[in-house]
């Protein structure tokens, strides 16, 4: 299992949800073994997970703030792999051979303009606006789900509609599953969005673009995944901040890189043998970013989880 989640509007959703989520999917799968041969039950298992921990942190809102965080939670099985996403933190699966995104291993994002999530929004009775930089929000927010935003979701934050449907909010934490055969070699590279963002030209990078410059620095460093993580984030900053890193003001980085075929990817390199080797969050190797909002900087937060791997 690995695992990105990017916080927002403080730390308290994003740390709580990195300690006890993995937990949480671990528990209800040793509990229903038989899901890890099933597609059908390990989506529901997760799906349900996801909403039943959304509910908890609104008990807890308390303690932990009302801050938001996106996930990207990836699941291994023997042949296939699962990534349960809310949010915008992007993840591909690539043939470390060519550096190309497999087919159908691209995941999508939740953004308010989506005519899915734009419909749902408002049934919530949520507005979809444009800020002055040209970027949708729903109600203020960048994403249209997420863990906790509870100000968002409900208007009583003392007396949560428990018995509401929460993948019906205006943001929920609902997720979207992307389920792809696992490849014969095949690496799962997830990571926070500062990774697609493009300081100079305020454009998204294409997610097939940073594939290229993992498959770069995969042949730079003979397919070492941990070297070739950091050259990556660590060529991100180079070109995001002119003379000196130091310089950096962009978005914090979190990128993981893991070899989840069914024959190690190691095999292409000289002389890395590690099948699940790669979690990397730099810049202070801590939660604290700073994300741009109009004309101001706004603190987030995030942090990433390299777990377990199931091959069952």
């Amino acid at each position: 299992m690995f695992a990105v989640f990017d916080g927002h509007s403080g730390a308290g959703v994003a740390r709580y949800t990195a300690e006890i989520l993995p937990r949480k999917i671990q528990e209800a799968l040793k509990a229903a073994p038989d899901a890890l041969k099933d597609l059908g039950k390990l989506q529901a298992i997760l799906k349900k997970v996801f909403i039943e921990h959304d509910k908890e942190l609104a008990r807890n809102i308390g303690r932990l703030g009302d801050s938001g965080s996106t996930a990207t939670v990836a699941l291994i099985t023997s042949t296939h792999v699962l990534v349960a996403y809310i949010g915008d933190s992007p993840c591909f699966i690539m043939n470390p051979g060519t550096g190309l995104i497999l087919p159908g291993g691209e995941m999508g994002k939740h953004e308010p303009t989506l005519a899915a999530e734009s419909a749902r929004i408002q049934r919530a009775g949520g507005t979809v606006e444009l800020d002055e930089m040209g970027v949708a929000r729903v109600d203020g927010l960048m994403v249209s789900r997420a863990f906790g935003d509870f100000s968002i979701k409900f208007s009583d934050l003392k007396n949560p509609p428990y018995g509401a449907d929460w993948t019906q909010m205006k943001v929920t934490a609902h997720p979207d599953i992307l389920v792809l055969e696992r490849p014969e070699t095949g690496l799962l590279a997830i990571m926070s969005d500062g990774m697609v963002e493009d300081v100079d030209s305020n454009i998204l990078k294409p997610l097939p673009r940073v594939a290229v410059d993992i498959f770069n620095a995969l042949k730079k460093h003979s397919y070492d995944l941990p070297a070739s993580a950091k050259s990556v984030v660590t060529e991100h900053v180079r070109l995001s901040s002119g003379s000196s890193p130091k310089d950096y003001d962009g978005d914090d980085l979190s990128l993981i890189i893991a070899d989840i075929g069914k024959r190690s990817a190691a095999q292409l390199g000289a002389s890395s043998t590690t099948v699940i080797k790669s979690a990397l969050n730099t810049l202070n190797n801590r939660v604290k970013s700073y994300k741009s909002k109009g004309m101001r900087r706004a603190k987030t937060n995030k942090t990433n989880r390299l777990i377990k791997m199931f091959t069952c």
